[in-house]
């Protein structure tokens, strides 16, 4: 599978309500905004329930690939061998004119693989805006990717290129290149020199964490970055990542942990990235926290002030929650531990 299948709906299954929902997919033309994702994510919910609505879901196909392709997927995936094969004729005559999502909706439901490398390889080329997902769809193919790795180190950006779509877009690439490859040094020298042109763009430093939750991934194949990612942790936005990324590639002895965990206390304190400064306290350990670290720990997790402070209005609270029930539970690991 490329990705998991959306997760069940929270609506319960309502027969009146599939009726409603295939009454309205069967005028494609007529639906607007944000209908074609909320309606094709219900369905998707619902599963095999929804085999009513395939034929619905496969004449909409045409009208709103993206959503409709995964939720023939979601539905036809436990449906009668009669409902799924209906579902992957769709499918495959939609994949074979290059559409992308009808060719991974056919791989997640079947496996077929030659019209998403044929798809795949047409995104690649095409260097458009969802180069990016190309390149992450390819990657989770792995080694049943091999045959994209020329097309995706053609897309590269130049030495030169240091905007941020770029170094995001190339930082993608070199995961995509190793998990294809299973080969390390090409992505090693990709993800140097995105760490190398950041430096040249004020405004790159979610691409250095980007970049370094790459790394973190290559494992010790990665060290030789080991001193792009000590640079990158005075950016209190980039740190966590590269601290969790120096634990997983660095020789262990080298580490400062004392330091590490101060530089990740220091993101959480200033809400730069407070999730990922509880993830790399976590990954450095109790033996890395001092008791002052302990005692700034211990206001992060239950002081008075909100952690979180800033993104979507309507989300500030429950990550500051999540962040909070993380830290408490490291706390109360860390504090046991100490001596």
């Amino acid at each position: 599978m490329l990705r998991p299948r959306p997760s069940r709906s929270a609506f319960p299954y309502n027969g009146e309500l599939l009726d409603a929902v295939r009454d309205r997919l069967a005028r494609p033309e007529d639906l607007s905004g944000n209908e074609p994702q909320q309606l094709t994510h219900l369905l998707a919910g619902w599963g095999a329930q929804a085999a009513l609505t395939l034929p619905v879901l496969c004449a909409a196909l045409p009208h709103f690939p993206g959503q409709a392709a995964q939720a023939i997927s979601s539905v036809a995936a436990d449906c009668a061998p009669e409902d799924r094969a209906r579902a992957v004729t769709s499918l495959r005559a939609r994949a074979e004119q290059g559409v992308l999502p009808a060719a991974k909706a056919l791989y997640d439901l079947v496996g077929e693989t030659a019209p998403l490398l044929h798809c795949l390889e047409q995104e690649l080329r095409r260097g458009a805006g969802q180069l990016r997902e190309a390149a992450k769809t390819a990657g989770a193919l792995g080694p049943r990717g091999a045959a994209l790795a020329p097309v995706l180190r053609e897309a590269l950006s130049g030495p030169e290129n240091d905007t941020t779509p770029a170094l995001d877009k190339d930082t993608e690439l070199a995961e995509a290149l190793w998990r294809v490859t299973g080969e390390a040094d090409e992505a090693v020298a990709v993800l140097d020199s995105v760490f190398a042109r950041a430096e040249q763009n004020p405004w790159s430093r979610w691409s250095v964490a980007r970049a370094a939750r790459t790394t973190a991934l290559l494992g010790p194949a990665a060290r030789p970055l080991a001193a792009r990612l000590e640079a990158a942790l005075d950016d209190p936005a980039a740190a966590p990542a590269s601290v969790v990324a120096l634990t997983a590639v660095a020789e262990p002895d080298s580490l400062d942990r004392t330091a590490l965990a101060a530089a990740a206390l220091r993101s959480a304190e200033v809400d730069a990235d407070p999730a990922g400064a509880v993830d790399a306290l976590e990954a450095l350990g109790p033996d890395a926290l001092t008791g002052d670290h302990l005692r700034r720990l211990a206001v992060l997790a239950d002081g008075d002030a909100r952690i979180v402070r800033s993104g979507i209005e309507d989300q500030i609270i429950g990550q500051d929650t999540v962040f909070r029930r993380h830290a408490q539970e490291l706390l109360t690991t860390f504090t046991a531990a100490a001596p």
